[in-house]
Order: structure tokens, then sequence, then C-alpha cells
């Protein structure tokens, strides 16, 4: 079995991307709003499962950041990145009536009610399956919301 291995500039970009889209997606939340009704709970499900399915095929369809002499990218690099990033999360939210303004205030209200995002997914078997399949973030410890 063939192990993968990471270089250092490699890991790098991965914890970059990891932090930009920490701070693009999920910024800090600290006022209550009114909680979500069940069709707002739909439309951020399908709005996470969404970005969750695709951001993947984003990095593996763009090419690499060229490094510049100190190892890492240029904070044109990282400008250009974080740009092309939120165009992609703009499309993908545009579908769903949301921007990303908006998903970033009102997200953290709707996925804390846990109760009412479950009863949704327990009445969409295929959306439950897809949610559950997306990967854990790191900086939330769940389906990076």
């Amino acid at each position: 079995m063939k192990k993968l291995y990471l270089t250092k500039t490699e890991i790098l970009l991965v914890f970059l991307v990891g932090f930009i889209l920490s701070v693009s997606l999920f910024p800090a939340h600290s006022a209550k709003a009114a909680n979500p009704t069940p069709e707002e709970i739909e439309q951020y499900v399908r709005a996470r499962i969404d970005m969750g399915e695709n951001l993947g095929s984003f990095f593996r369809n763009r090419p690499r950041p060229q490094f510049g002499p100190e190892g890492g990218p240029s904070m044109d690099e990282l400008r250009k990145l974080e740009t092309e990033i939120n165009d992609f999360i703009s499309g993908i939210l545009s579908k769903y009536d949301l921007t990303i303004e908006k998903y970033q205030s009102r997200s953290p209200d709707v996925f804390a009610d846990q109760a009412g995002v479950q009863q949704f997914l327990d009445a969409n078997p295929d959306l439950k399956k897809r949610y559950e399949a997306l990967p854990q973030s790191p900086m939330r410890g769940g389906r990076g919301h």
C-alpha cells in the first residue's frame, strides 16, 4: 500500500484554505435571532449539502497556487484565492436565494435548531445520507456549519 505524504508547502496550503473558508463562511455569531422556520431549515440544509459536495471539486479543478521565495503563496495569490472561493460560494448560495452575508449571519441559528434539522433530515432520507457524508468541520466539530 502506497503511503501519501504531503510536503510542508501542501500542508501549509491546506491550513491556509481551511482558515480562509472558516473566516469566509463561519464568522463569530453572538446575537440570537428568531427560531428558524421549516422552510428556512430546508433552504440552509440544502445549501450546506450543495456547498459541501462541490467545494472539493472547486479545489481539484483549479491550478495550484504559485509559491514565492518565502515558500508560501504571495498576498496577491491569497487575495485571488479568496475572491475565487467567494465567487464560487456565492454562485452556490444564489441557487437558494442566499448571499454569503446572509448565510454567515443566519446559519448558526438555523443549525442550532438541531431538532428541526433532524426532523427535516428524517423526512428526507436521500438528503440525510448526503448531509451525513459531508466532512466534519475542523473549526466547529460538525458538518461545516
